[in-house]
């Protein structure tokens, strides 16, 4: 049986943890972006925006889950 959810964690090599720094450094740029154009959105497209962020999340979730 597969450990689905993890619950044993493996070891993870210097470059593997370079690559999830790297990833969530470039998602956190990416996500205050985001944020700063905040003002000039109607609330619908603030809506639109939140959904990106969202979705940018989970982006970074399933890239760090592939590498751990």
């Amino acid at each position: 049986m597969s450990d689905v959810f993890r619950k044993e964690y493996r070891p993870i090599t210097e470059s593997q943890k370079s690559w999830i720094i790297s990833f969530k450094d470039q998602a956190e740029t990416l996500h205050i972006t985001f944020e700063s154009c905040l003002d000039a959105l109607t609330e619908s497209d603030k809506r639109m925006m939140a959904l990106a962020k969202t979705n940018l999340e989970q982006a970074v979730m399933w890239a760090v889950k592939a590498i751990t």
